[in-house]
């Protein structure tokens, strides 16, 4: 059983990642507009004032855009990953430009030394990526399980917002219910849910 879930959430890893690696970047901008647009739009975020969001790498929702036009009205953080602790902490930052540094895997971490540590249980909204999300609400990630292990220390009350593309949104996903988390509501370029 524990082996057919994990070989089928590695084909659809396979397959979604291909297809993400395969959006020009007109298009990936586009949909990621069109994301932004649903996603601040929602009583959720409008109501939150300390969100945590990500960096997007290759192929990503890119949410920048919406970061940028509200920094200064919110308070955003990024996650730190910590490979010792296997764990995200995260760090608000006051500038887009200068407050990063590249980090693990590649991706732009906020600067420790420059940026102020955020816990948890602080947190109104989390913005989490995915490779993919399934109409209950399930979510795929890389594999790792860095965001299952921080979702599950988030205060009852913070939501989770799942951001993906329209073609990531899948009817149900293989998961294991003991170690994956679910999100509150998952927003693609087309739809929410």
């Amino acid at each position: 059983m524990l082996s057919a879930v994990m070989e089928s959430k590695q084909e659809i890893r396979t397959k979604l990642l291909a297809k993400l690696l395969s959006l020009t970047k007109e298009e990936l901008k586009r949909r990621s507009l069109n994301v932004e647009k649903r996603l601040s739009s929602l009583p959720i975020y409008k109501k939150a004032k300390l969100i945590m969001v990500y960096f997007p790498i290759k192929g990503e929702v890119d949410i920048l855009g919406m970061v940028r036009k509200d920094l200064g009205l919110k308070r955003f953080c990024f996650p730190v990953v910590d490979l010792k602790k296997k764990n995200l902490e995260i760090f608000e930052i006051k500038n887009l430009k200068e407050d990063f540094v590249p980090g693990a895997y590649g991706i732009s971490e906020p600067d420790t030394k420059k940026t102020k540590k955020i816990y948890p249980r602080e947190l109104d909204l989390v913005i989490v990526p995915g490779l993919a999300f399934d109409r209950d609400k399930n979510r795929l990630g890389r594999g790792k399980g860095y965001y299952d292990r921080f979702l599950k220390a988030l205060n009852p009350l913070c939501k989770k917002a799942g951001v993906a593309f329209e073609f990531q949104i899948l009817e149900n996903l293989p998961i294991y219910p003991s170690s994956d988390e679910k999100v509150d509501v998952v927003v693609s370029e087309a739809f929410s849910i």
